[in-house]
């Protein structure tokens, strides 16, 4: 199916009112830039009830100035746009996780603010392609991989509308579209893993193809993601009840999804993710706690223990 104005409509007809507040989230390259002249032109929402966030990474010179020329040339509403320049060091290594954290960190700050929780992303099907292939060699578990591109992050709606196109039909609408858009040049570098992973799967189109068919089976697991409701209560932003006595009726691989789904819910407030061994450790730690027991006992990301006559788990 090409992608069009039409398509696009239809899409915010089914899922939106023109009444709603939206957030977009633009990197002024080609992918972002096509999200904007799709929602633009298609005059669904009131222009005051969109709003803009551009993040500047302060990787490169240019960048900042990419984003004065593209508000510019597109005639962004200024009142209603948002520039976040990011802090994030020089480790290569880390870099981009560094920045997708404080970019999903940032949007969950400014949407409260703006009393919004729809958020549009560019993501494409290229995209999700590279991040499952990604979480796959990092021996991501299934909960991982079935939810690459979650649609709930906090109270955020996370809206792709792009993720079913691929790179190349997006390069063809903004072709037909005359529009101008920015290339990051460290899209080309290969100092980053996903970059990479991108020009990997360009070279391999046998393995890219292979990998939308995994996805499609990967998806039918999503009901796992809210697994841990059921045996973890939020508390407040930094604690949850345990529902001890439910959790210990779960078989070992129940108990084991339980636990693997509250840290992927958790996963942009914790600086790493769990390995097994801290899973089977947290697991431990429940089902040696009764009322006896006071002390509090240390786990990945926090502590277990008693408060008042709650068990819980205090992150840290």
């Amino acid at each position: 199916m090409p992608l069009n104005q039409n398509q696009f409509l239809k899409y915010l007809q089914k899922n939106f009112s023109p009444k709603h507040k939206i957030l977009i989230s633009i990197s002024c390259g080609i992918d972002s830039t096509v999200l904007y002249d799709l929602i633009i032109k298609s005059q669904f929402f009131d222009l005051k009830n969109i709003f803009y966030i551009f993040f500047d990474h302060q990787k490169r010179v240019e960048g900042k100035y990419e984003i004065e020329k593209f508000i510019n040339y597109y005639g962004v509403n200024k009142k209603n746009t948002f520039i976040k320049k990011l802090k994030l060091g020089k480790n290569e290594t880390s870099f981009q996780n560094k920045a997708r954290t404080a970019r999903y960190q940032y949007i969950i700050k400014l949407s409260k603010l703006l009393g919004t929780d729809e958020v549009f992303l560019g993501h494409h099907l290229d995209d999700f392609k590279e991040s499952y292939f990604l979480r796959k060699i990092q021996s991501s578990n299934a909960l991982g991989l079935s939810n690459i591109f979650n649609e709930k992050f906090d109270k955020l709606n996370i809206h792709r509308p792009l993720v079913t196109y691929t790179k190349k039909q997006i390069k063809v609408y903004a072709r037909k579209n005359n529009l101008i858009w920015f290339e990051d040049r460290s899209n080309f570098e290969l100092d980053y893993t996903r970059n990479k992973v991108r020009s990997y799967l360009i070279s391999n189109p046998k393995i890219s193809k292979s990998i939308e068919k995994d996805l499609k089976n990967y998806q039918d697991l999503e009901y796992l993601m809210n697994f841990y409701s059921s045996y973890f209560e939020r508390l407040s932003k930094k604690r949850f009840e345990i529902k001890a006595q439910e959790f210990k009726r779960l078989n070992k691989t129940l108990q084991t999804i339980a636990v693997q789904s509250l840290y992927y819910s958790l996963r942009f407030n914790l600086k790493k993710q769990p390995r097994n061994e801290n899973i089977m450790n947290f697991i431990e730690v429940v089902s040696g706690f009764n009322h006896n027991i006071r002390l509090k006992r240390s786990v990945f990301g926090g502590k277990i223990g008693f408060f008042g006559k709650k068990l819980c788990l205090n992150l840290t």
